[in-house]
């Protein structure tokens, strides 16, 4: 059996609780769409399991964009 994975561990990982509820939940909704999982889970393993278990991986992390490319992007 798998560890339990628990809030604190995540925000280790992601520092800012609203960073790790977005990261999260674009990982979730990508792996929805058909996205490749990139770590190993177990097939009862919802989404959000799946997507916890890579954060802790560090398969997942995320990245501040600076204003340049905010710039480009319009």
């Amino acid at each position: 059996m798998k560890k339990v994975i628990t809030y604190d561990e995540l925000l280790d990982k992601i520092p800012n609780k609203y960073t790790l509820t977005i990261t999260a939940g674009k990982r979730a909704r990508d792996i929805g769409r058909g996205a490749p999982v990139l770590t190993k889970v177990s097939k009862k393993d919802t989404i959000v399991m799946k997507t916890f278990r890579e954060i802790l991986d560090d398969k997942v992390t995320f990245g501040e964009q600076r204003e340049e490319d905010l710039n480009e992007q319009e």
